[in-house]
Formats: structure tokens, C-alpha cells, sequence
């Protein structure tokens, strides 16, 4: 089989295989519908929509047991997100540009789901995710449960319209002297600035009693410098001034790149997006009949991609990596004793990479598949890929 299909086959067997060594329980809890509080080890998806089900182990037993959202008030997980049970009103109105309901009002359909708190405290947040809908609600000790109302619509003039009256419900509902009109009129309809206001409001009407202790949550943004080796197989198939134009070498050579990660806020912080400016040099001697052609230069590239991380604890992890690598910069070519730059313009490629990260270490090994070169003072056609060994110390995180 040839290597270029080979590769993407390891890189998704690789994939599988880690995305099972990610399924894990952890200790938690669920309660009944007799309110009867059950600890077990559930198993953790970390779930982005919210769930109807769960599934979970008792203790001492490997039998794989499902809870569903009619026989469950409410389950959690240590370190971890509660749910609960509610009858609460849901609005499924499309949120895409093109599909935008004509009403200002939400359409409201009562639904039994699983709500995630995420602020507890005298004043709870909780919010309900599937697919288009993303809705906040809060519940005043044992009242029920209140959606805050905020909706994009278009209006009677066919223009797009947004209907805030979530912060007259905070406003009206939930003042308090150390919070002031105009925070809430900053607040936007989003977790993190919701999760501000009610932290903000709890502690604002009982500054006594301590906080709730906040979900941990990783960096969401990490700059790296990433110093390494390339493995560099180069490979000609055309000359202009030779039948026989075949040739073939590789070559090691230094590179050095500064990498700027950022992690979606979802799924635990197990997916990132990924920039990384390099700089690489090759020098590898092509020898034809009668004359000697020096691949001589250097290169910054730009790859751009995704990276999935699967932690074994907090401060280790392995990833993968998927990308798409830009040349920001042309190469040159030359011939001995001759002053003749053969200038190239160079393609670009795919590449894929796993690493293993322990706090501000990582080390990955990534793969680029062929991309090609083309000059254009003589007829020179290359292609080449690579293999890179790249060691990485986090600069800066926040």
C-alpha cells in the first residue's frame, strides 16, 4: 500500500483507539424519583447538548446501568456538573440568520429535560443545550424554574431584531445595591457573562457565606515555542536539461516555530484550534549527469489546524492532531558555480501529528504529506514531504 494512503489509516485507527481509552466513570450520585440519593461512578461523555439519560455502575460491580430522565430527579458527577429534572419552558426557535422567527415573544413548548446548574448558591443559573437551542433559566430556592427571555426575530420591516428582556428580568427580579444598571445592561446572553452576574448577585446578598467552589476549567488560550528536527525526503521527476530527471534524498535539519493554541469551551476543554509560524533551512545536494543542483533553501510556513486532547490527569495528556500547512515564503534553488537562482514557487499540504503533553512539556511527532515544487526559470519539478520531531515549552497561558 503506498505510504501517503497508509498514513491517514494509522492516523484514524490511532483516533479510535484513544477515543476508547477516553470513555471513563467517575464518582458521582444520582437521585430517584423517591428522592433516595444512590452514589455510583457514572460514566462522564461531558456532555456539549444536554442529556436524557446516563449511564453509571454501582459500587464493587462492572454491570453497566442506564438512568433515564423519568426515573432520575437529578444526577452529578464529582468535579463536575450537576443536573436536574425539570419541567420547564423551552423555545425552539431557529436561531440561523436565514430561518429567524417573525415573533418578538419566544414560542414556548413545556418539555421534562435535564437542566445543568451553573451557578449554585441563593440563586441558581442553569441552561438547557440541544442543537439550535442555548437557554438560561434561574430558580429562586425551591421555586421553578424561569426562562431568561432573549431572542433574535425580524420585525415588522423584514430587519433583524433582538428582544434583551432577560436584563429587565435581572433588573426587576434580581437587584441587589452592589450590582448596578449598567453591569446589567453589559450582560450578554452567554454563559460566561451570566455566570459573572449570578456569582456576582449571590455574593452580593449574602457576602457572608462562601462562594461555591467554580468547575475547574483549563486554560482556554496557551503560546508555545516549539523547537525540533524535519526529516526531509525530496524527491525530482523533471528537468529540462536531462532525460534522466529521477532523483531522490533526504536531509536533517533544524526548525523552529512559536505555536498559539486556543480551546473551545466545550467537551472539557478536549478540543483546540492551532497556528504555528515555522522556520525551517535545507540544503541537499541533487546529483545529474554533468552537474551538480543544490536544493538550497529556507521556508516559513504557516499550519493551521485542529487538535483533539484526551487527558490522562490534569497535568498529563496525549492529543492529535489534524492540519493544513501554508508557505508563507518562497524557496530558491542553485547550481554550483553559477549565479542562476532558480527560483520555486511551493505548494502547499495536509499533515497530521500525536504528542504527549506533561505540564509545560510536550514532544509530537507530525508527518506532512507530499506538497510540490515548481520553478519557473527551468523546467524542475519536486515534490517532498516530511517528517518532524517537535518539542514544545508553553510560554504563557491564561
Amino acid at each position: 500500500m503506498p505510504r501517503n494512503k497508509l498514513s491517514p489509516i494509522i492516523y484514524f485507527v490511532f483516533l479510535s483507539f484513544c477515543a476508547k481509552a477516553q470513555i471513563r466513570f467517575e464518582k458521582g450520585y444520582f437521585i430517584s424519583n423517591d428522592n433516595l440519593k444512590t452514589v455510583c461512578a457514572i460514566r462522564n461523555v461531558d456532555w456539549d447538548n444536554n442529556p436524557t439519560s446516563f449511564r453509571y455502575q454501582l459500587p464493587g460491580s462492572d454491570e453497566v446501568l442506564e438512568g433515564t430522565i423519568r426515573d432520575t430527579r437529578a444526577f452529578g458527577i464529582e468535579n463536575g456538573y450537576t443536573y436536574v429534572r425539570a419541567l420547564a419552558n423551552v423555545d425552539h426557535s431557529s436561531t440561523n440568520l436565514n430561518r429567524l422567527s417573525t415573533r418578538r415573544n419566544p414560542e414556548w413548548n413545556e418539555e421534562l429535560v435535564f437542566l445543568k446548574i451553573l451557578v449554585d448558591g441563593e440563586v441558581k443559573l442553569l441552561q438547557y443545550k440541544r442543537s439550535e437551542t442555548n437557554q438560561f433559566y434561574y430558580q429562586k430556592t425551591d421555586s421553578t424554574y424561569i426562562p431568561l427571555i432573549y431572542k433574535r426575530y425580524i420585525d415588522g420591516n423584514g430587519e433583524m431584531a433582538t428582544n434583551f428582556a432577560f436584563r429587565q428580568q435581572l433588573l426587576n427580579d434580581l437587584s441587589c445595591s452592589g450590582i448596578t444598571q449598567l453591569q446589567i445592561e453589559r450582560t450578554n446572553y452567554r454563559e460566561s457573562d451570566l455566570t459573572r452576574f449570578f456569582e456576582r448577585y449571590n455574593a452580593c446578598k449574602n457576602p457572608q457565606k462562601k462562594a461555591a467552589a467554580s468547575h475547574a476549567r483549563r486554560d482556554a488560550f496557551n503560546i508555545k515555542i516549539t523547537p525540533g528536527a524535519d526529516l526531509t525526503l525530496l524527491s525530482t521527476f523533471n528537468f529540462t536539461f536531462t532525460d534522466d530527471g529521477k532523483r531522490s534524498g533526504n536531509v536533517a535539519s533544524f526548525r523552529i516555530g512559536v505555536e498559539g493554541e486556543y480551546f473551545a469551551p466545550l467537551h472539557k476543554n478536549k478540543w483546540s484550534v492551532l497556528a504555528e509560524p515555522a522556520f525551517q533551512y535545507y540544503k541537499l545536494p541533487l546529483w545529474i549527469p554533468g552537474i551538480k543542483l543544490d536544493v538550497n533553501f529556507w521556508t516559513i510556513e504557516l499550519p493551521v489546524g485542529i487538535r483533539h486532547h484526551f487527558y490522562l490527569s490534569d497535568k498529563t495528556k496525549i492529543f492529535i492532531n489534524a492540519l493544513y500547512a501554508w508557505t508563507l515564503k518562497e524557496y530558491a534553488m542553485d547550481k554550483e558555480n553559477v549565479n542562476t537562482d532558480y527560483r520555486v514557487i511551493a505548494g502547499s499540504n495536509f499533515a497530521g501529528g500525536a504528542g504527549f503533553a506533561h505540564g509545560p512539556f510536550s514532544v509530537e511527532a507530525r508527518y506532512y504529506l507530499n506538497r510540490s515544487l515548481h520553478a519557473y526559470r527551468a523546467r524542475i519539478d519536486l515534490d517532498y514531504s516530511k517528517l518532524s520531531v517537535i518539542l514544545g515549552y508553553r510560554l504563557f497561558s491564561r
